[in-house]
Formats: structure tokens, C-alpha cells, sequence
């Protein structure tokens, strides 16, 4: 795909220009993490090292982005402050971890990142069996905030390790669940075919002013073929024989709620995330579910930023066709299109170039490996390989200037 650079104009994006213009001096460098190499900060640096040593002239803003999933609360802190808390809640399996959460006092409100205490890279893959993992210590999270004096609450429920609805998180913070027999279940995956009952008696008072945001941009409804077993459960280690079974206790959980609070979670898209989190928030927190996407790049301003940008470079450790249907990378794109802001997609695998082709923002998509490379080594090799990428970008715009 040839390179190219727009004038910073309104244009018809559908069409393609066929010309090339002075290289741009104001890049704007904002890309999510490389997943398992390098946070998104890191590649952001990396990018804007190359770039500075052969494109000097440039003025070159980083501002790293993140998906509502891993990073995110260093992306918010980089860009809001607040303050780092911590706090030794229970990992999935009900061992002690440390966690930490952002905290803002002057308006009592926390962001969460579900991850940090129900994460799966909390557990090694022998570990890892959602019908018995508990969100127990998301909820512990939740309910040291609340002791704060927490009055507003953003949970990203990316990464985890669950498949409980929710009812870990719901039991740290007081309610109880019960089977026909009157009985106190433990909250987990196996056992939400079994819940006849939930008291209230003793949730957490502070819940009852607390505003409640969930952060997603998983789409999966609570059961069905495309709900959070099918789709999520294998990856956390449920074996095949076991998903008609979650997907079962999620659906009676669902069931559950739609009599005792009118709350109908199969029509909810997000209610599936994190193991049925996003509607187990819903039913117990009172939450709303939103685009974590649109929320990151709405908080990092990136409407303004792109808005005095002549180039935007950005990526993620994989493009592929799902990396352009509503996450992170198709919501910035569609900024760029609308600022008319060219692109430039850097990655590790490019696995996309169909769609990408098709896109108005997308002048240039290229990975950083030049060579054939095991994944442990191009894992390791990251940071130096974006180094030279953003290098050999930087000499590419530095000879456009000289194009007629």
C-alpha cells in the first residue's frame, strides 16, 4: 500500500488522493498496548525515539490509550492524576493479592480495573477454571472504596479470570445467595444454576447513593450461542462439556432478575462481560454499561488533539478484521475520518489489509517485524523493533517533503 500524506483539509474521504504533500511537522502518536511485549506508554516512546532521529523538525505528542482492559489505569493516571491505592484483596481463588485502584478525593469517585483483583493473568493456565473462580476480591475492591466515602465508580471488567455473574463481587459487598433448600452458596460459575434467592439484608449501605459506570467494549450478551460461556468461558479454562452448563447459570441468573427486578440482561449488549459482570453491576450495582473506548478517548481528548494534528500514528500488537468492529482502534479511526487526519497503523501482526484498504483515515499499515521471528523473540525484541519502525517512518515523511 503506498504511503499517503493529506492535506489537513476537508476532503471527500471516499476517494483516494493521488498526491503527496510536504511531510507533516505535528504527529500525534497514540497507540494501545502491545499485548504481552509492551505497555501502550512504552510503545508510544519507542515510536516518537525513531521518529525523532530522522525527523527532527517534528513536534511529536504522545498520549497512550488503553481499552478498558490492562492499562488502562496508568492511561488514566498519565492524563487525570489521582491517587494510587492499594489494597490486599482476594485473587480469583480466594489467595491474598495486592491490588490498587485510582482515587480522585476531591469528588469521591474510584476507577476500578476488575483485572487487577479477578484477573486470569493472576492465575497460571493450570490454574485457570471458571466454574469454581470467584470475583470476590473485585467486590472486596469495590468495598474498600466505599469505606472512602466512594460516590461515583467506573469498573472496567477486561482481563478476568470469571464466570460468577457478578455474585463474587455482590458477596463482598453483603448479599447472600441461596439455593431451594435455604442453603448459603458460595459464588462461582458451577453454582448459578442453584441461586432461588438473594438477600439484601446486609449489602453495603453506601451502595445506596453510589453511581456506577461499566466499562466494556465487549458486546456479548449474558447467555446464548454469542454469550459469555460460548464465547469467553474456554479461554478461562472451562472445557468444552461444561459451557452448556455456565451458559444454563447464567441464563436462570438472568431469569432471576428479570422477575424479581424487570431487568431483562439478554437485550443488554455488555451484559456478558467479564463473565456476566456487566449484568450481574447492572442488577446489583445499579450500573449503566458504556463503550470503554468512547469513555478512554472522550477522558484523553482526543477529538481536540486530533483536531491540530497534521499525521496520526497508532496501532495495537494485532490488527485483524476485529480490530476494526468497535474497538479501541476502529473509535479512533473514525475521529481521525471525521478530523481529517491521516493515519498510519503500526503493529506487530497485520492481519487485516482488506479492510483496512477500505478505510477513509488509513494511509499506511506496516508491522514491525522484519524478519521472521518466534513469538518469544519478537516479544522480547519489541521496543528496539518500534524504534526502528518510527525511524524508517520519519526518513519515509522526511522524503515526502521533496516530492513533487
Amino acid at each position: 500500500m503506498p504511503l499517503r500524506v493529506l492535506k489537513k483539509k476537508p476532503v471527500h474521504l471516499a476517494c483516494v488522493p493521488q498526491y503527496i504533500t510536504p511531510a507533516p511537522m505535528n504527529i500525534l502518536i497514540a497507540p494501545d498496548k502491545f499485548k504481552d511485549a509492551l505497555p501502550a506508554a512504552a510503545v508510544a516512546d519507542a515510536l516518537r525515539a525513531g521518529l525523532a532521529r530522522s525527523l527532527p523538525g517534528a513536534k511529536i505528542t504522545c498520549c497512550p490509550l488503553a481499552d478498558g482492559g490492562e492499562g488502562t489505569l496508568e492511561v488514566l493516571h498519565t492524563v487525570l492524576g489521582g491517587e494510587w491505592i492499594t489494597a490486599t484483596v482476594s485473587d480469583p481463588l480466594g489467595r491474598p493479592v495486592a491490588a490498587t485502584y485510582l482515587w480522585w478525593p476531591e469528588t469521591q469517585t474510584a476507577v476500578i480495573e476488575m483485572a487487577r483483583a479477578s484477573g486470569l493473568e493472576l492465575l497460571s493456565p493450570s490454574e485457570r477454571n471458571c466454574l469454581i473462580t470467584s470475583s470476590y476480591g473485585t467486590g472486596e475492591l469495590i468495598r474498600h472504596a466505599l469505606d472512602r466515602g466512594m460516590r461515583e465508580l467506573v469498573l472496567t471488567v477486561g482481563g478476568t479470570a470469571t464466570h460468577d455473574g457478578g455474585t463474587g463481587m455482590g458477596a463482598a459487598l453483603g448479599y447472600t445467595f441461596y439455593d431451594a433448600h435455604g442453603h448459603l452458596l458460595t459464588p462461582a460459575g458451577h453454582n448459578l444454576g442453584q441461586i432461588t434467592r438473594i438477600g439484601l439484608e446486609s449489602r453495603h449501605p453506601g451502595l445506596a447513593d453510589l453511581r456506577v459506570t461499566v466499562a466494556t467494549d465487549v458486546t456479548a450478551p449474558l447467555c446464548g450461542p454469542a454469550g459469555a460461556a460460548y464465547l469467553y468461558a474456554p479461554q478461562k479454562g472451562a472445557p468444552p462439556e461444561a459451557l452448556p452448563m455456565l451458559d444454563a447459570g447464567l441464563r436462570h441468573l438472568g431469569a432471576y432478575w428479570r422477575h424479581h427486578q424487570g431487568t431483562d440482561l439478554q437485550q443488554l449488549p455488555g451484559s456478558g462481560a467479564g463473565g456476566g459482570m456487566g449484568g450481574g453491576a447492572v442488577c446489583l450495582l445499579g450500573a449503566h454499561i458504556r463503550s470503554a473506548a468512547d469513555w478512554i478517548l472522550e477522558v484523553c481528548d482526543l477529538h481536540a488533539l486530533l483536531t491540530t494534528a497534521d499525521l496520526l500514528i497508532t496501532g495495537e500488537g494485532k490488527i485483524d478484521d476485529q480490530s476494526l468492529q468497535g474497538k479501541l482502534l476502529s473509535r479512533l479511526l473514525a475521529l481521525a475520518r471525521d478530523t481529517h487526519t491521516p493515519a498510519i497503523l503500526v503493529c506487530g501482526t497485520l492481519d487485516a489489509d482488506d479492510a483496512l484498504l477500505l478505510h477513509p483515515a488509513v494511509q499506511y499499515a506496516v508491522s514491525i517485524l522484519n524478519r521472521p521471528l518466534s513469538l518469544p523473540e519478537a516479544l522480547t525484541q519489541t521496543r528496539p523493533l518500534l524504534i526502528r519502525q518510527g525511524m524508517l517512518l520519519g526518513r519515509w515523511l522526511q522524503a515526502t517533503a521533496h516530492q513533487p
